[in-house]
């Protein structure tokens, strides 16, 4: 077998800006990948371990590169170094882009990932829940790439009990911050206070699970051996030499299941997701008319 990772020469339709214009998925992965490279960069200048995640890990495992129809990226870090993270991307975040997150400006809604990293000038978008998660910050209005923290966990039962108290707490955040447009910011606080103690109290257990702030996830998909997740190992994305899992593809079992996963039919690898479902899923429009 001469390639042991799936090739999809497919373009992927994105949809038609205001002059018309068609505009596929790789546009999006051309803005996006150079924003996963700065992280890199920088993450590599300050010693601070990180991996591409989720769909990105699958990506990699297919594709050695991005899903082809897929409009994002992820990355995870772990939580003990989001402070160190975020001195080195003050000092060293290239004036191209710019990043927020809750530790820097308290507006930063944390029903959103950890931290995000933007475009600050270029094409511009707005994904599905820029409505319901309100941007308080508007920093930019850029392509982005996601940074999700990780914390350890000692098992599934004490993952769900947190993970439904804080699906609760949405009820009230959402009426809040949706219904009557004010920042939720004293029920943040206490989440974000709680997150900290919780990570100095679990550190060291046999699990990883993302930051349990974030209330969306499958609490038993998002329960990963330690040892499945680190150390985080070098791979080939795009050409260039990135971190992911140390055992990708059985994150990438966990996580997505088994029929994720690229499949040798004689000839080539292939993926067997449908082809009618190839297609951008978190924007909703778009903007690259940079003038």
């Amino acid at each position: 077998m001469e390639n042991n990772y799936v090739v999809d020469h497919n373009q992927y339709f994105l949809g038609r800006d205001k002059n018309g214009k068609s505009h596929y998925i790789n546009e999006i992965q051309d803005i996006v990948f150079p924003i996963i490279l700065e992280i890199d960069r920088i993450c590599r200048k300050n010693s601070i371990s990180y991996a591409l995640g989720f769909g990105s890990a699958l990506g990699l495992y297919n594709y050695q590169g991005f899903i082809p129809w897929d409009d994002d990226a992820d990355i995870v870090f772990n939580y003990e170094d989001l402070d160190r993270l975020i001195e080195a991307l003050k000092k060293d975040l290239s004036p191209e882009y710019v990043f927020d997150c809750y530790e820097v400006d308290k507006r930063y809604n944390i029903l959103q990932p950890t931290i995000k990293i933007k475009n600050k000038n270029g094409p511009t978008m707005k994904d599905y829940n820029y409505k319901r998660m309100k941007d308080r910050i508007h920093s930019s209005d850029g392509f982005f790439v996601d940074l999700v923290a990780l914390v350890d966990v000692p098992n599934l039962k004490t993952l769900k009990k947190h993970i439904n108290k804080n699906r609760r707490r949405l009820i009230s955040y959402f009426i809040k911050d949706y219904i009557f447009n004010r920042d939720p910011l004293k029920l943040k606080n206490k989440i974000k206070d709680e997150e900290k103690k919780l990570a100095v109290a679990y550190k060291g257990s046999s699990y990883v699970t993302q930051t349990m702030v974030l209330p969306f996830p499958s609490p038993k998909k998002n329960l990963f051996p330690k040892e499945m997740i680190y150390p985080f190992k070098e791979y080939e994305f795009n050409g260039h030499k990135l971190y992911s899992f140390n055992d990708l593809e059985g994150f990438v079992r966990l996580f997505f299941g088994n029929k994720s996963l690229k499949r040798f039919d004689g000839n080539k690898w292939v993926d067997d997701f449908p082809m009618k479902k190839r297609k951008a899923l978190h924007i909703k429009s778009f903007d690259f008319d940079t003038k």
